[in-house]
């Protein structure tokens, strides 16, 4: 980063980003084999970190194995401009009605995540149909609300941003909500708080398809301390974790 003096106290400031190939932006449907579609499904007032750290992990998924590799696309209610939270325009790849399959389905939290997106019946039809259908589903913050709305969480273990817990527990009373850990998985659902932590559900879904140094090589690229180990998260049936399950010890119910 360069500082160059300008004006009266003022300051240019000159980023210079690392340079790197850039993997194609074809969806595939059906995805060859060895590749998984990852649709991040969002609405207006989608917050950057939720969307942004996940997609960012699943896309550099790419530059470990061309050939083995997961490919993420938003979707929306339509492929106009999209704002989010913080005022970044998005334009999404797919309507509800166009998008491809999703083997994995991303859901990040919005401003509407408790409330409006709740009400909306385009957005949690495709959501309902979209978590039925892949076979990994994760929620960042409180994405976790629309996949309580869902039933999808009924008699399970999930966790969601710490400050709206208590929102989630009374709101969906069936679902059994942590305090004590981040990151949980119950099945093929893996919910997690969000904020700067958002990076995390993604690696950890990296870690379990692939192992250990794969993901280890995407942190590095991310320049991310991921140890799992480190983490406070939950696998349901084997208790609070301090180390990383084997690919054997998991399956999807």
């Amino acid at each position: 980063m360069n500082l160059r003096p300008l004006g009266q106290g003022l300051a240019v400031v000159s980023l210079v980003a690392c340079a790197r190939a850039t993997p194609p932006n074809t969806v595939f449907d059906p995805p060859p084999s060895r590749v998984s579609n990852a649709a991040f499904v969002v609405t207006p007032g989608v917050y950057n970190s939720e969307l942004m750290a996940p997609y960012d992990v699943f896309h550099h998924t790419y530059f470990r194995d061309k050939s083995d590799y997961i490919a993420p696309y938003i979707v929306a209610a339509d492929t106009g401009p999209l704002v989010t939270f913080e005022g970044i325009t998005l334009l999404p790849h797919y309507t509800f009605d166009e998008a491809p399959k999703a083997d994995i389905l991303v859901i990040p939290s919005t401003k509407g995540s408790m409330d409006r997106d709740l009400e909306d019946e385009a957005y949690m039809r495709y959501v309902t149909r979209a978590v039925a259908d892949a076979q990994w589903v994760i929620t960042v913050c409180d994405g976790a609300f629309v996949l309580a709305a869902t039933g999808a969480l009924d008699g399970r273990v999930a966790t969601t941003f710490p400050a709206d817990r208590a929102a989630l527990r009374q709101r969906f009373p069936k679902v059994d909500v942590r305090e004590d850990v981040r990151l949980v998985v119950d099945g093929k659902f893996v919910t997690s708080v969000g904020g700067g932590l958002s990076y995390e559900p993604a690696f950890f879904l990296v870690e379990h398809l692939w192992g250990s140094d794969r993901v280890a090589e995407n942190a590095k690229g991310l320049v991310w301390p991921w140890r799992l180990a480190s983490i406070p998260h939950l696998i349901v049936g084997q208790g609070i974790h301090t180390r990383s399950p084997s690919r054997r010890q998991m399956r999807i119910r």
